[in-house]
């Protein structure tokens, strides 16, 4: 069974993943607008990861992954 700060640290560490990757793609989305849509779909994942345990963000992180749908 994981503990709470295991989870905790396990999203801490997801969460500094996404936005790295954001940060990484955002250079690429510079360079190349076909890369744009990776860099939307990354903004939706950091919004979810955020979201988590308030249930309001978590409704904006579903309409901000909808909209990086489109």
């Amino acid at each position: 069974m994981l503990h709470s700060s295991t989870i905790d640290d396990d999203n801490g560490s997801m969460l500094a993943r996404l936005k790295a990757a954001h940060a990484f793609v955002a250079g690429l989305v510079v360079k190349d607008a076909i890369y744009a849509p990776i860099f939307t779909r990354l903004e939706a994942e950091i919004a979810a990861e955020e979201a988590r345990g308030d249930p309001i963000a978590r409704a904006r992180a579903i309409v901000a992954a909808q909209r990086a749908k489109l």
